[in-house]
């Protein structure tokens, strides 16, 4: 079981945990690509499952809220001995909060909303938000999420803000460096190595 939640999470990360629980120590012993907050060791926390004593193995899909109120789409599969009695359940948790606002933001493209002309009070935002879209594509390039963003992807975040103007923004750089929560020494120090890669 250890084995299927590290393939399944290896598959797709980073939007998926696997957690293995063993029913009669009543502890986590196993977390793969965890994002819960949890540890191999600590208390499973499961109550009795009714749809497990009726005989069924997997419980689900069903969604829940997670850390920082990201939406969770889960399943729960139990391991049975050769008497039928439950020694460990895998249970897999599916990051959907992206899919959901993609689903949300077609939806309201099929509803036939016409777009309407900028504000031009909005002008000033118009920056950030680009900066969001950067690193939202890199994100999902890169498999990997903003929190944990290394100096290869802040860079290519660097990279695409050059190209779009953003570096002419007056404050950009600070505002960069809280973004990524580094200091703005080292964002001239990223500018330094982007501009010699690629002199201009």
């Amino acid at each position: 079981m250890n084995a299927t939640a590290d393939g399944i999470a290896a598959l797709l990360f980073p939007d998926l945990e696997a957690v293995v629980h063993d029913i009669r120590s009543g502890l986590i012993t196993h977390i793969a690509n965890g994002f819960s907050e949890r540890k191999v060791g600590d208390p499973s926390l499961i109550a009795d499952l009714p749809e497990l004593d009726k005989g069924l193995d997997v419980i689900g899909p069903y969604e829940k809220v997670g850390p920082n109120g990201r939406m969770l789409r889960s399943i729960t599969m139990a391991a049975r001995s050769d008497t039928g009695e439950i020694v460990a359940l895998l249970c897999l948790n599916f990051d959907v909060t992206a899919l959901a606002q993609v689903q949300k933001l077609l939806s309201g493209f099929a509803a036939g909303v016409k777009p309407q002309a900028r504000p031009e009070a909005l002008f000033s935002a118009d920056w950030r938000e680009k900066l969001n879209e950067i690193v939202e594509a890199i994100s999902a390039e890169k498999c990997v999420r903003r929190s944990d963003f290394g100096r290869a992807e802040i860079m290519l975040a660097l990279i695409e803000a050059r190209a779009h103007g953003l570096l002419d923004v007056r404050n950009f750089v600070d505002y960069f460096g809280e973004y990524f929560e580094i200091s703005r020494a080292t964002v001239y120090n990223y500018l330094k190595a982007v501009q010699a890669a690629s002199p201009e």
